[in-house]
């Protein structure tokens, strides 16, 4: 997923509706009873109020949003709604799969927004409605954007202190929803011999 991309869904009696996975949709989901990990597993157990609140934390003003939902059918909308929740915590990025694990200290997802949110108003000098209209992705890669001027400007190297970019989310994810028995599918070499 590119940076600022919306997600699409198709309500039946609406339209489209765009998802943007923004700062301010991650706190709102963030702030459900049992957080991210519930939210997906009540996604996945076929729950009308995950999908509503996580379409609703997007566009708040959709009348009737339940009724669509399930005109619409929620397993035409889950594949898409877990994308939109995966986004907003910045795990939509293409991230290389030799990538070192993280070696700094484990924080919680509300501690990674908030972290997120600093970047923004602090680092990136935005104003907190722009760092809470911009996606997480959009805040990695304008911190990693103004490291790299930094860098160029006063010619420090990599090997020198560099301010702490957000955490590995890729890690995160794995220990935040590890307890609700989720597994990565094993890799099958099809074109080995």
């Amino acid at each position: 997923m590119r940076a600022g991309q919306e997600i699409r869904l198709h309500l039946k009696g609406q339209g489209v509706v765009p998802l943007r996975p923004s700062l301010r949709a991650s706190f709102n989901l963030s702030d459900r009873p049992g957080g991210f990990p519930k939210l997906i597993a009540d996604l996945q157990d076929g729950s009308l109020t995950a999908a509503c609140d996580i379409i609703s934390a997007a566009s708040p003003d959709i009348p009737d949003l339940e009724a669509k939902v399930l005109a619409t059918g929620l397993e035409a909308l889950s594949i898409r709604l877990l994308f939109f929740v995966l986004a907003c915590l910045g795990l939509a990025q293409e991230q290389p799969d030799n990538a070192e694990p993280a070696t700094g200290k484990q924080v919680t997802l509300t501690e990674h927004l908030a972290s997120l949110y600093r970047y923004g108003t602090g680092w990136m000098g935005w104003t907190p409605d722009q760092t809470l209209a911009a996606t997480p992705a959009e805040i990695v890669e304008a911190v990693k954007g103004r490291t790299d001027m930094l860098r160029a400007i006063f010619g420090t190297s990599e090997a020198e202190d560099k301010p702490k970019e957000p955490v590995d989310i890729k890690a995160k994810f794995r220990a935040a929803f590890g307890i609700i028995g989720t597994t990565k599918a094993p890799s099958t070499n099809m074109g080995a011999a």
